[in-house]
């Protein structure tokens, strides 16, 4: 059995390398089709210029919605640059000043090549985030590990991902690496993983207020140290100017924007506000102060009260049960989260599944309709592509609203169905 599923998964790398490897060849890679990676090809090129802290990646926006959706003016440096290397005008760089750092390798191959070697990364990163999410569900055997990697490839977040060159499936892995070296107690290693995680998508920092309820003061330290020492490399690459545009391109972020694209709690509150998706021309410049204010304190609310339902329930402090749940909570309370990031839902989903068949839900029935519905809003699009078409703006609004909401619904039921492990006889 071993032997055949390895020859399978030999045979699926392989088409899937031929797949890109072809499209590549084939030039149906065009400049700029990828939405995102554009903006992160040219931060790494500017991050691998002779004079990195000469270069400015971050542009101030007047307006919030600007900030969030509008691409950097087409007479900047920024720009120059990306035409220079074939692409059109982008989209602002709302990255850490590190991830450009980092992304300087890619920066230094023409731009097809680069997207094409990103894509073939991400397939193994996603892999390699599979293999591990399985280790945590304690359900890895060859047989699982075929058949979430043939679901898991057509997930509709990770094809997004894939397609739009995003950080995705680094974020997956980083994530449940996380939670495997915090399960094993190798703190600094467990750290290491969900500070570049944070790097990637800031609302992984949600993860320490669980290390602190937990008083895991070793884990906390090491994150502290790793922070710094990212954020120091930063610095020391890209200059401390560019590191203060960053904190005001994050002010400028908090209060997220309304819109189909943003698949949030604080989304589905903008949404409901104006009872309809408005466009881009519709959307206001600024984010009502009041309606910022509210979206603000309903996440940190929900947060606090996560963390105590957490303590109260969890008095063993299983943390790999503390750490699915939060990686809903970071999804779910962010400014705004796009579709792509969804891809870190796979892990509480076959987290429900597999812990399903080990008979750890009270009301199993309920908790297999919730595995299925949730499952398939999460893994599918067909709201996303009826809501267009629609002219009904409260029913266009609960279709964008599904897919948080389904994630809602799932944390819910991790947090009042699961039956956590017994206490061990003395």
């Amino acid at each position: 059995m071993t032997s055949a599923v390895v020859v399978l998964l030999v045979v699926f790398a392989a088409n899937q390398f031929a797949t890109e490897w072809a499209t590549f060849r084939s030039s149906a890679y065009p400049a700029g089709s990828a939405v995102d990676f554009p903006h992160y090809y040219v931060a790494a090129k500017l991050a691998g210029s002779a004079n990195p802290r000469e270069h400015q990646l971050y542009y101030p926006t007047q307006e919030n919605k600007e900030a969030v959706l509008s691409r950097i003016p087409p007479d900047t440096e920024w720009n120059q640059v990306a035409h220079q290397n074939g692409l059109g005008d982008t989209l602002h760089f709302s990255a850490p000043p590190i991830i450009a750092a980092l992304l300087v390798p890619l920066g230094k191959l023409p731009y097809q090549l680069a997207f094409m070697v990103w894509r073939v990364l991400t397939d193994f990163v996603f892999f390699l985030a599979l293999w591990i999410c399985l280790k945590l569900c304690r359900a890895f055997s060859p047989v699982t590990l075929l058949i979430c990697t043939l679901a898991g490839f057509a997930f509709q977040p990770f094809l997004l991902t894939l397609e739009k060159g995003q950080f995705g499936a680094l974020l997956l892995l980083t994530w449940s690496a996380g939670v495997l070296f915090a399960d094993k107690k190798q703190d600094v290693l467990s750290a290491l993983m969900l500070a570049l995680g944070t790097i990637v998508k800031l609302t992984p920092v949600l993860a320490v207020g669980v290390f602190l309820v937990r008083r895991r003061w070793k884990w906390l330290a090491a994150y502290a140290l790793w922070m710094a020492v990212l954020m120091g490399i930063g610095v020391w690459h890209l200059g401390v100017e560019n590191h203060r545009l960053y904190l005001a391109k994050l002010t400028s972020l908090s209060c997220g924007a309304p819109g189909p694209y943003n698949y949030s709690l604080p989304g589905i509150v903008q949404n409901a506000y104006y009872r309809d998706l408005l466009n881009y021309d519709q959307i206001p410049a600024q984010t009502p102060a009041g309606l910022c204010a509210f979206n603000k304190v309903l996440g940190f609310a929900v947060y606090l009260a996560v963390l105590a339902f957490l303590v109260k329930k969890n008095q063993r402090g299983d943390i790999i049960w503390d750490l699915v749940i939060l990686s809903l909570i970071t999804l779910l309370i962010a400014p705004f989260t796009w579709r792509h990031y969804y891809v870190l839902e796979i892990l509480p989903l076959m987290f429900v599944w597999f812990l399903l068949i080990a008979g750890r839900f009270s009301h199993p029935r309920w908790v297999l309709s919730v595995a299925i519905i949730c499952t398939l809003v999460a893994g599918t699009r067909y709201p996303d592509y009826l809501q267009p078409h629609l002219t009904n703006g409260p029913i266009r609004v609960f279709l964008v609203a599904l897919l948080p909401l389904s994630a809602l619904i799932l944390m819910a039921t991790l947090l009042f169905a699961y039956k956590p492990e017994p206490e061990p006889q003395a």
